[in-house]
């Protein structure tokens, strides 16, 4: 399993020397024009391999891109502060409770946070864990009919299909994500999504960059190794 984790690291890492030496700008939150972001509440404890890639992609199809991290990342602004996005890219863990999956925010989890939740966490929205996590109802909950813009929405990592239905009725029109339960580390999920964004910011629709995914991984590597599944739902001619 150890050989072929690193020879999918080796395969995404020549596929990404092209980018290696970009710019990174800081976030500018009120900026015009195509709007993208970048969100990874779990950074410090497993950080991105290859941010600035994320970055550069979107940027190079015309976005600007914000970036929010860890405890900026946090369930405040998760109610309110992904309506202003064409494009958001989720990269998180998950947890099961009691039938329901959640998603990791930014938030320290402490003694008092169950308490300032009590009233998400009795409605399934918010549940504490290893970490502090939203659930499908959450995002149902915040954010109504037509309250998103209809861009992509894409979960970097665990399978998060049940996220699905709560974002295109939100107004989305495509979310894609991995049917697996993947693990953040190594940076293999980071190479596949980079290589997958890459080919969307060349003109692909998300059912042509998926299809191209496949060959690609497959053509460098073939069957001998394990590759996560990406699946979409929504408008899958849509592109950035």
């Amino acid at each position: 399993m150890k050989r072929d984790l690193l020879f999918g690291v080796a395969l995404c890492l020549m596929g990404l020397l092209a980018f290696t030496n970009v710019a990174y700008s800081a976030p500018l939150l009120s900026s015009p024009g195509k709007q993208a972001l970048f969100i990874s509440p779990l950074e410090r404890w497993e950080p991105t391999w290859h941010r600035e890639n994320y970055v550069s992609l979107l940027e190079n199809a015309g976005y600007h891109v914000d970036v929010v991290l860890d405890e900026e990342a946090s369930i405040s602004f998760l109610k309110t502060g992904l309506a202003s996005y064409d494009v958001i890219i989720l990269r998180t863990d998950s947890f099961e409770y009691e039938g329901y999956s959640y998603y990791c925010a930014g938030d320290a989890v402490t003694t008092q946070t169950r308490a300032e939740h009590a009233a998400e966490i009795s409605q399934n929205e918010v549940q504490v864990g290893a970490c502090l996590g939203f659930s499908s109802a959450f995002i149902r909950d915040n954010y109504p009919a037509d309250s998103l813009r209809k861009g992509l929405v894409f979960v970097v990592d665990g399978y998060s299909a049940d996220l699905s239905s709560s974002f295109l009725r939100a107004g989305s029109a495509v979310y894609v994500g991995y049917y697996d339960a993947n693990t953040l580390s190594w940076g293999r999920t980071d190479c596949l999504s980079i290589k997958w964004l890459s080919f969307m910011s060349h003109g692909d629709t998300v059912k042509e960059a998926t299809v191209d995914l496949y060959v690609y991984v497959n053509l460098g590597h073939g069957q001998t190794a394990y590759w996560p599944s990406m699946f979409s739902y929504g408008d899958a001619t849509y592109k950035l």
